[in-house]
């Protein structure tokens, strides 16, 4: 068989080429290896390396034989006579080993964390990051956080306390808006991004870190813009509110004026028919009289805010009735107004249906809501009540602001309301 000694220079030599390969690769790989922990590539590339060595020793050394005054020694002589076919084998078998060595090396370094990879990892981070020692000088920077400083001040960051100076108080370059000064700064680049940015100590690094809060910036500012278009609308209902109140007045007074109306026709049938002498029931007459006193007094003095009970307090003695008060009127105003119209209903009631000498108005108030209840000593009602205009009117007014009313009747007539106290009312 043909032994390398009987190849053509030109093939020897590229023996030797492919043979030096191997040997370079293998060194390469060896630092690799034993910087892991697994054993089979410890093993197997130094075996390869010495093996790729003697094989490199052993083929320059015939090379180098053809020269006359070199002459071979017994080792060397029998490796030359060795079939080629040996040779081109054992370098296969290496550089299949190696080839799978630095695969496998290569595919741990993509899987595993690495310091090189923390570092490659921190660099692309969309986020700025950069720590320094106590007393400025940067330990670990990444491309983001130096690109920043580049926009914002035109310079590299150096020094970690002088670029958090910087960006509270600096100069800044042209294009870019400080938008928030402080403990967080705040930057609109050219780019119109807007960032972030924070400081930290812990354990005495210090740690810097900038954010990109462009969508959070536009959603504040899109918040602002609706907090003032809602503020307009605020405005506009509230004018709407007191033109739906001056006009729910109104026709209050009108109900009020109707219900008068009534009750003057009433007394004034009742007064002709004793005058004519077709009734002698002077008792009725004189109630009568009372009752349109009482309501006629209440409609020609219109109550106010700072005293509607001196009012209510007028209106009863004239119709003959004393009102004992437990309590105090509460100071919200919509309460207020509905519990002195409440008040005058449950007067009006007493006089007319219950022939009642006494009114008792107990106001009370919870951390939620005020309540007033009315009861008086006049008769009790026989029937079921059916709340006419008068109540009915009274419930809705009620309702309509939020509130509650219940009428009992037994044991005895209470009329109650609840009204839940507005926020920002004092408890």
């Amino acid at each position: 068989m043909t032994g390398f000694c009987d190849l053509h220079y030109a093939i020897k030599s590229f023996f030797l080429v492919v043979t030096f390969v191997a040997v370079c690769v293998s060194v390469c790989l060896l630092p690799r290896v034993f910087r892991g922990k697994r054993l089979t590539p410890k093993l197997l590339v130094p075996l390869c390396l010495a093996l790729s060595g003697a094989m490199l020793i052993l083929l320059a050394a015939q090379v180098k034989s053809a020269h006359p005054a070199w002459r071979l020694t017994p080792i060397v002589e029998g490796a030359a006579v060795l079939p080629v076919i040996l040779p081109v084998f054992l370098l296969l078998a290496v550089f299949a080993v190696l080839l799978t060595i630095a695969m496998q090396e290569r595919k741990f370094e993509q899987n595993a964390i690495t310091r090189s990879s923390v570092k490659e990892s921190l660099d692309y981070l969309h986020t700025g990051l950069c720590f320094a020692y106590k007393n400025g000088m940067v330990m670990l920077l990444n491309h983001r956080m130096n690109d920043l400083s580049h926009t914002i001040f035109g310079r590299d960051l150096q020094n970690a306390n002088a670029f958090w100076e910087s960006l509270k108080d600096g100069e800044i370059q042209a294009g870019v808006a400080r938008l928030i000064m402080g403990e967080n700064p705040t930057f609109r680049l050219p780019d119109q991004t807007v960032w972030t940015f924070a400081r930290e100590e812990i354990e005495g690094i210090t740690q810097l870190t900038a954010a990109e809060t462009t969508r959070l910036h536009q959603l504040t500012e899109e918040l602002k813009e609706k907090n003032a278009e809602l503020s307009v609308m605020n405005e506009r209902l509230r004018k709407y509110g007191e033109n739906v109140d001056k006009l729910t007045r109104e026709k209050e007074r009108l109900e009020t004026k109707a219900r008068i109306h009534r009750e003057l026709g009433q007394t004034l049938l009742l007064t002709r028919r004793y005058l004519q002498g077709e009734s002698e029931n002077t008792q009725e007459l004189l109630a009568g009289l009372k009752r349109n006193i009482a309501m006629l007094r209440l409609e020609s003095e219109s109550p106010k805010n700072d005293e509607p009970l001196a009012i209510l307090l007028n209106a009863a003695h004239s119709a003959g009735i004393e009102v004992r008060i437990t309590g105090q009127m509460p100071q919200q105003e919509d309460a207020n107004r509905l519990f002195f119209e409440a008040a005058t209903e449950a007067l009006t009631n007493a006089v007319r249906h219950a022939d009642a000498k006494t009114l008792h108005i107990v106001f009370s108030e919870d951390s939620a809501a005020y309540c007033v209840c009315f009861t008086n000593d006049g008769s009790k009602p026989q029937n079921k009540i059916v709340e006419g205009g008068g109540l009915g009117a009274l419930r809705r007014k009620t309702e309509q602001i939020g509130g509650t009313m219940e009428v009992l009747q037994q044991p005895e007539f209470v009329l109650k309301l609840t009204v839940l106290k507005k926020r920002g009312d004092p408890l």
